[in-house]
């Protein structure tokens, strides 16, 4: 029997609670989920607050298995009851208790005022699972496209300089793991952009292409990756949108996103690659403006959350 997913709250003054009963009360209904296949993360309160919203019904609501937040897993940021989930999901999912992690947005900026160190999920993902904040690799797949980021939340003005050949490399790594061994796709193929214009051309536009995104292209290969490029973004994207690419490395945050949520808004899954556990979420943020609303489209944490089911009962 595959363990269930581990359902994460989000940002209490955000949309997550919400669309994450809502989807998992549209998927039960159409089957797609069993009534052991999801437990749900956080105070209790705000669950029971977000079963009234979207209007759960009481047959539904007797399959709900809803946990608080375990104290001892949250350590120092007991005090912060999304981080809190995060912490008890993952604990539970390296003790093998869940199968997966799907995560509800967090609001990264009143989280830094509360005291929590990361910027956002992936960094603090990595962290619980003793490595490296560069090790946990942020993919989108779900949508045409799947895109990798070599970089995630670094300002553009800083990424010429810090972007470094291991930090290409390793995404291409990570993210070719996940698709082979998370959702059984055989010897991807992997497209990595240029960081200039035109893919430098040539050293006229820029030369990172040629003293970094180069080599590490060639590193993957030897690794036995099918890895080819740099190529100009502009023009990389509609070739794997139609399908002549199975993985696309981009370099910055959004030199992947904007074709991503252009293109796959919705259906787009951001899952994290790198870990020794499986780790889904939206690809939207806490959307405070509408939330409590009962407005929420849980469509995207539909998509989420199927993916996480995915990839906790392995590609088989």
């Amino acid at each position: 029997m595959t363990a269930p997913v581990a359902v994460t709250c989000g940002d209490p003054l955000g949309v997550g609670a919400e669309v994450a009963l809502a989807a998992w009360s549209e998927l039960r209904r159409a089957d797609a989920l069993g009534p052991e296949d999801a437990v749900f993360i956080g105070p209790l309160e705000l669950w029971a607050r977000a079963a009234d919203l979207v209007e759960l019904s009481q047959d539904l609501r007797s399959e709900l298995v809803c946990l608080a937040p375990d104290p001892d897993a949250a350590g120092d940021y007991a005090h912060i009851p999304e981080i809190g989930a995060v912490a008890t999901a993952v604990a539970g999912c390296l003790a093998g208790r869940y199968g997966a992690v799907c995560t509800g947005p967090i609001h990264k900026k009143s989280l830094l005022e509360r005291g929590f160190p990361f910027q956002g999920h992936t960094p603090y993902l990595a962290w619980l699972c003793g490595l490296s904040p560069e090790e946990a690799v942020m993919l989108f797949a779900g949508g045409r496209l799947q895109v990798a980021l070599a970089t995630v939340h670094r300002p553009l003005r800083d990424v010429p300089e810090t972007l470094t050949l291991r930090d290409i490399v390793w995404a291409g790594r990570a993210a070719v793991d996940l698709l082979v061994r998370g959702l059984g796709q055989s010897a991807p193929r992997v497209a990595v952009c240029g960081l200039n214009p035109h893919a430098g051309e040539e050293g006229a536009l820029g030369d990172e292409e040629q003293t970094k995104v180069g080599p590490a292209v060639g590193v993957l290969q030897r690794q036995g990756v099918d890895a080819h490029g740099p190529f100009p973004a502009d023009t990389l994207f509609p070739a794997a949108a139609r399908g002549d690419w199975d993985l696309v490395i981009a370099l910055y945050h959004d030199q992947g996103l904007i074709p991503v949520k252009t293109l796959d808004f919705g259906r787009s899954v951001n899952i994290t690659a790198g870990l020794p556990i499986w780790r889904t979420s939206v690809d939207h943020g806490t959307a405070r403006d509408i939330a409590w609303t009962g407005s929420a489209d849980p469509k995207h944490m539909v998509s989420a959350l199927t993916m996480a089911r995915r990839l906790a009962a392995g590609p088989g």
